[in-house]
């Protein structure tokens, strides 16, 4: 009855459009160190969206000929399922720009059009030392308090507030992010033993597991000394720790002397490195516990992924991830040591609370999934009137000759005369259709030449 009495109150058309911002997607198929959870996201909303009957969704792929090259690439070999419509043409023909990681373009938001931004976390704001990520400063630099925000997590929505105050905080709303489907318990010994192989994890050990990048912030050299003190202290020679995850660049030489001060016992840690998205399941599902204290997530993945596999949980007790994991695993202080040998001890003596921890996790894995996560915006999308006019912005396709050109330019006339020259060059476009030619202005059309071709 809502749903007809705003589609009555502001005329809305049957569908609405949606311009997704995808030039991470293809980050997603890059199969390397580099892919982080968040692409993930990107690629699970995307997919979902497009399931959505009353959206009709297309793709921004940006005016990089490069990004948008792979992008069209990733599209076209098939590698996600499904082949959307890489935009170009009037941005003031859609209702919404969704923005899931990046800023959001200046001539997309002169349009008038609702541009919402999801927010991950606010990293490098909250702990600068452990994170500097450049894109991160352009997003909310470009925010005002007309934008609309997605926020991860509850603990980052209140982030966002006290820390970014040209925000409106009855703009933001709370989505919850989900596990993907090849999360599943896997109970398949058979197939555990060829992939405990393939990353060097001895059959004949319980191990630990934990999946993340290497760097300061995932307070992994905290996690293993406590490892190694909790070995030590009981005289464990049957458990092995498995860290999933590629060493941070500026983190590695550090890292790695911390390991080699643990001395003998620095063999009960398995460095499996990237580890492929199929075989996450296994090992998660054989695993005693996944172990996850970081000092700050904006939401906390692999916990979730862990308890969906029917992992057991020790967690940290901080920010967003008692929000995923509730009573469902152990949480503890990250920088108590006491607490983090004491929570090992009660995963590996008693089978019991695994079991049960098992069990918890199951359940509550259940109320996350990405239907709900886009059923929230989507309830967000209908309180919007989009029949507001709207100014014009021309998105072109990118062209090859156009990147050699500026490449050109910027060589042989340097950075600022050549930053000069397309910007002047960007001022005037034009728009070839099969019978008009429109001249466009600032996006702004102003002649139309008509051709009235007679014959074939």
């Amino acid at each position: 009855m809502d749903d007809l009495f705003l589609k009555e109150k502001f005329n809305r058309k049957a569908k609405i459009k949606v311009l997704y911002d995808a030039q991470c997607l293809e980050s997603y198929l890059c199969k390397n160190n580099g892919r982080r959870g968040i692409f993930f996201v990107v690629y699970n909303i995307f997919k979902e969206l497009l399931r959505r009957p009353e959206l009709e969704v297309e793709v921004y792929a940006g005016m990089d000929y490069y990004v948008y090259h792979r992008v069209k690439k990733t599209f076209s070999e098939g590698g996600i399922g499904f082949t959307p419509r890489i935009f170009h043409g009037n941005v003031k023909d859609f209702d919404i720009f969704l923005s899931p990681r990046g800023p959001i373009p200046k001539g997309i938001k002169r349009t008038g059009i609702v541009c919402y931004t999801i927010i991950h976390d606010l990293i490098p704001m909250v702990c600068p030392l452990h994170s500097k990520d450049p894109l991160f400063f352009k997003i909310v630099k470009g925010l005002t308090w007309k934008d609309y925000i997605f926020a991860v997590s509850n603990s980052t929505k209140s982030d966002i507030i006290k820390l970014l105050p040209r925000v409106d905080p009855n703009k933001i709303t709370q989505i919850s992010l989900a596990a993907s489907s090849n999360f599943y318990p896997c109970i398949d010994g058979e197939q555990n033993r060829q992939i405990r192989i393939k990353y060097g994890i001895p059959i004949d050990k319980r191990y630990l597991f934990t999946v993340s990048a290497i760097e300061s912030r995932k307070n992994l050299i905290f996690t293993l000394k406590n490892f190694i003190k909790f070995i030590g202290k009981n005289h464990i020679d049957d458990l092995v720790f498995v860290v999933a995850g590629c060493v941070v660049d500026d983190f590695e030489e550090f890292f790695n002397a911390e390991m080699a001060s643990l001395g003998e016992n620095n063999t009960k840690i398995i460095r499996a490195g990237y580890v492929e998205d199929e075989d996450l399941a296994s090992l998660y599902s054989h695993a005693e516990c996944c172990i996850f204290v970081s000092l700050y997530e904006g939401f906390g993945l692999p916990p979730l992924e862990a308890m969906q596999c029917g992992c057991p949980v020790i967690a940290s007790n901080t920010t967003s991830i008692p929000e995923v994991v509730g009573d469902a695993g152990i949480l503890i202080d990250p920088t108590n040591d006491e607490a983090m040998v004491d929570a090992y001890e009660k995963v590996y003596y008693d089978e019991k609370l695994r079991q049960e921890l098992s069990q918890k996790g199951l359940k509550r894995a259940k109320n996350f999934s990405w239907e709900a996560c886009i059923d929230v915006m989507m309830q967000e999308f209908r309180k919007h009137d989009f029949t507001q006019q709207k100014n014009s912005y021309i998105v072109s396709a990118p062209r090859p000759w156009k990147h050699l050109f500026k490449k050109f330019i910027n060589i042989s006339l340097g950075p600022m005369i050549s930053k000069m020259t397309i910007f002047c060059l960007e001022i005037f476009k034009i728009k070839r259709e099969k019978q008009k030619k429109t001249f466009y202005i600032f996006g702004i059309p102003i002649f139309k030449k008509i051709h009235n071709r007679i014959g074939k």
